[in-house]
């Protein structure tokens, strides 16, 4: 009971916090810098099922990556658990690494599946992922090794 409490305390958090995040201006992604996931906070994908945009003052460093958070709570979550919120392939275009492909991805274009997020080019690109995930899921795991080497 206690643990449905607290569950439903932060996903309340969450709801409120995302709004006001929502609504204010993050900083916009450069080239080579900028926040990782264009600000987009990856605890949001996987708690609230919602690509939220981040608020600066919740931040870590993480593998040498700013990540946003929509709260201070978000923030301790993934402080806590990095490797369950970090999107897979490094957040590039889970569909592009299937076909051997390093794009960049979309990161309002997500799906989260069997504990894993995942990021999209577009929406044709989640559209075929979404047609058989655990194929393109598997293709794009035998591909990783060799995309994660390319330039």
């Amino acid at each position: 009971m206690r643990r449905n409490l607290a569950s439903i305390a932060i996903a309340a958090a969450f709801l409120v916090t995302a709004t006001v995040a929502s609504m204010a201006q993050s900083e916009a992604p450069k080239p080579g810098g900028g926040p990782a996931l264009g600000g987009f906070c990856p605890v949001a994908y996987v708690e609230m099922k919602q690509a939220v945009k981040g608020d600066p003052q919740h931040k870590s460093e993480h593998q040498g990556q700013t990540f946003h958070f929509v709260n201070a709570e978000a923030k301790k979550m993934f402080d806590q658990a990095p490797a369950k919120y970090l999107p897979a392939y490094e957040g590039l275009c889970t569909t592009g690494v299937s076909m051997g492909m390093k794009l960049p991805s979309d990161p309002t274009l997500f799906a989260v599946r069997d504990g894993r997020t995942h990021l999209f080019s577009d929406a044709k690109a989640k559209a075929m992922f979404e047609k058989d995930p655990k194929g393109v899921v598997a293709k794009a795991d035998a591909n990783w090794p060799k995309v994660k080497q390319l330039k």
